[in-house]
C-alpha cells in the first residue's frame, strides 16, 4: 500500500508541475490547475490513509485522519465565507 500511495503522489506531482509548465507558456486555467492540485495531493493522501486505517481498524489513526479532514473542510468554509469580506 506504501508503494501504491508513493506513486500516486509521485504521478500527481508530476502531472501539477506539467500543468503549471503549460499554464506559464499557453493557457492560465493550466496553471490554476496545477496549483490546485497541489493543494489537493496531501488531501487526498490523508483520505487514502484514512480508508487504510479503517480498513486495517486502527481506530485511533482514523479518528485522527478524520480530524484532520474536518479541520481542512472548516479552514475551507470559513475561506469561502470571508472570502467577499477580503475586498
Amino acid at each position: 500500500m506504501d508503494l501504491l500511495l508513493a506513486r500516486f503522489l509521485q504521478c500527481g506531482t508530476w502531472a501539477a508541475c506539467a500543468l503549471i509548465g503549460a499554464g506559464l507558456f499557453f493557457d492560465t486555467k493550466a496553471l490554476s490547475a496545477g496549483v490546485a492540485l497541489f493543494i489537493l495531493l496531501p488531501v487526498l493522501r490523508v483520505v487514502v490513509m484514512l480508508a487504510v486505517f479503517a480498513q486495517q481498524r486502527n481506530y485511533l489513526y482514523v479518528t485522527i485522519a478524520a480530524t484532520v479532514l474536518a479541520v481542512i473542510a472548516a479552514g475551507c468554509v470559513i475561506g469561502l465565507r470571508l472570502a467577499p469580506l477580503a475586498g
